[in-house]
């Protein structure tokens, strides 16, 4: 019988091909709470099998041939294949919300049944937060004793709101595991739950990251050193897709971008120890994973040719993705040399590709309304170092650059300046693919603390209306939901309009690919799909998957990476 029970919430339908990727954060904390003596179950249904359970096959393929239907139809066709479609959604998202719920009701009933006193559940943004507040309500009426702690990066987020908009009885900010260890080992000493929250409440200052109490509740500080966290165990065959989330920093070093969040999960830059990067790739190797993906917000290019010199100086194979902030243009032809030396170790020891924040090509805006310490001459210069040392490795890397617009503006300077900029800057440094995003202030960036200054209006309840968006990169922009922001008098729904015309612009101007970031070309790749006839294939199979909820290409396609990524750890 399970002490503690872990559970990975999700959404009804997969967001990306890396929805399946092997969950590292309950994975750590199970290995934390064993080494201690706690027995722990994770409950992860974020799977293939998972995901498929949600609606019969059948509803799901004729899902996915009308949905085909519409993207390739023209004229009668489309209109006939829009109707039907109207008539099918409702029918599919009715079945996974009857089937979600009725999932999570027999899980309830099971944790009251077996008396499971501690719960914990990986919170994320949007749909995902619904189930898991009303999994917690469900769980509070058939197990009413049992204690649900909520984690994760939406609670880091909005810390003291998330209590204020779910039925959690804890959050815990940060990482989780002396702050779940310490309440696992108080919740034998008490005889119920009011007792557990009012010697939870006495002991809050020693319980790091805890969050408690709504309004008045001020999160302790948890620890953040992944210096003392382990590494983790992955069961074998739980169905995910052989690609390990390795962290290999925490936080930002610039830090100050005022559109981005980074600050709240770590207000501090903290690069890990080589050594221990090198121990937990090992570690992962012997498991039978070959493919990570880097998830620090940046891996500064010194830092990640140091790592690769321990990856090469120790023999590992291996291939990865990483996140690169541009670098400030070098005063001298030896900076850029030495950039370059720089990146051609990183892609001889297995780097295959970069997300990289472009934001804005226009040097204004980028200055005054992003903050993002950055220029577009700094974009291009480190884009060019890449592309030498490609050629000096003689490997090809796959460069994502991320933009937002509409954004923020100036007196002076319009939208189409704004776009004529980026389309510049893409053209220049004609990137393998470009994510194009619409502006979003994210409760505690400055876009969000100064929303007027930026030319944001927000709606009275638009932190309980963030929570619970449902925002999908992959999906087409016009299907996204209202929210209650507009930006320099335009609603939302104008935004997105603007965002997804400027998208298609990019495409059709300059042909390039869009929606595609770094952890997709690593599946790309791994899958030999690297040309453009495969990258082509794999934007249309999977945008029918997501649309569809049938994930027939996305399963195999998972299904060859894991296999690559085991071939991989073996050599």
């Amino acid at each position: 019988m399970a002490e503690v029970v872990l559970w990975n919430s999700q959404a009804l339908r997969r967001r990306s091909a890396s929805d399946t990727f092997q969950e590292n954060g309950l994975a750590l904390l199970r290995q934390y709470l064993d080494e201690r003596g706690h027995a722990v179950e994770i409950v992860d249904w974020a799977h293939g099998e998972g995901y498929r359970e949600l609606a019969p096959p059948w509803l799901l393929k004729l899902n996915r041939k009308i949905a085909a239907a519409l993207i390739d139809g023209k004229g009668a066709s489309r209109f006939s294949a829009y109707l039907a479609g109207s008539l099918l959604q409702p029918l599919v998202l009715s079945t996974q919300n009857g089937r979600m719920k009725s999932r999570l009701k027999k899980l309830a009933r099971r944790m009251a049944r077996e008396q499971i006193r501690l719960v914990g559940v990986k919170v994320w943004y949007g749909e995902a937060f619904t189930w898991s507040d009303y999994f917690c309500r469900i769980l509070h009426r058939y197990s009413p004793e049992t204690i649900v702690v909520a984690g994760g990066y939406h609670v880091s987020l909005y810390k003291e709101d998330f209590l204020r908009h779910s039925s959690f009885d804890l959050a815990v900010d940060g990482p989780g595991e002396e702050a779940l260890h310490y309440l696992a080992e108080l919740i034998d000493s008490t005889k119920g739950k009011d007792d557990f929250l009012l010697r939870t409440g006495e002991a809050r200052e020693h319980i790091p990251g805890l969050i408690m109490g709504g309004e008045k509740a001020v999160p302790a500080k948890g620890n953040s050193s992944l210096a003392k966290r382990g590494f983790p165990r992955y069961p074998e065959g739980n169905g995910k897709v052989g690609v390990h989330i390795l962290m290999d920093s925490l936080g930002c070093p610039w830090n100050k971008c005022a559109f981005c969040v980074h600050n709240q999960f770590s207000p501090d830059y903290k690069p890990r120890d080589i050594d221990h990067i090198l121990d937990e790739i090992r570690y992962m190797r012997r498991q039978g994973i070959g493919l990570f993906r880097f998830a620090g917000s940046d891996t500064p290019p010194p830092f990640g040719a140091r790592i690769a010199d321990g990856i090469m100086k120790e023999g590992l194979i291996l291939e990865y993705s990483i996140g690169c902030r541009a670098v400030t243009e070098g005063k001298s032809g030896e900076d850029f040399e030495i950039l370059a030396d720089q990146f051609a170790r990183m892609i001889r020891s297995g780097l295959r590709g970069i997300f990289m924040g472009g934001e804005t090509g226009q040097d204004i805006i980028n200055r005054e309304m992003m903050n993002k310490g950055l220029t577009s001459r700094d974009i291009i210069y480190t884009v060019k170092a890449l592309r030498e040392a490609e050629r000096r490795a003689g490997i090809s890397v796959s460069l994502s650059l991320a933009f937002i617009y509409p954004t923020p503006l100036v007196p002076g300077i319009t939208d189409e300046d704004v776009k004529d900029a980026n389309l510049r800057l893409m053209e220049i440094c004609h990137p393998d693919a470009v994510m194009i995003t619409p502006p979003g202030p994210f409760k505690n960036s400055d876009w969000y603390k100064r929303s007027g200054h930026y030319g944001f209006e927000l709606g009275e309840n638009f932190i309980a209306e963030m929570m619970q968006y449902e925002y999908v990169l992959y999906k087409p922009l016009s299907l996204w939901p209202p929210l209650s922001i507009k930006l320099q008098g335009r609603s939302f729904k104008e935004i997105l309009a603007e965002s997804q015309t400027f998208k298609k612009e990019v495409e059709k101007k300059l042909g390039l690919f869009t929606d595609l970031s770094d952890e997709h070309f690593l599946m790309i790749r791994a899958a030999g799909k690297f040309h453009r006839k495969g990258i082509e294939e794999y934007k249309r199979e999977s945008l029918l998957d997501i649309l569809s909820a049938d994930y027939t290409y996305l399963d195999r396609l998972g299904e060859v990476v894991s296999a690559y990524s085991a071939r991989l750890a073996a050599l």
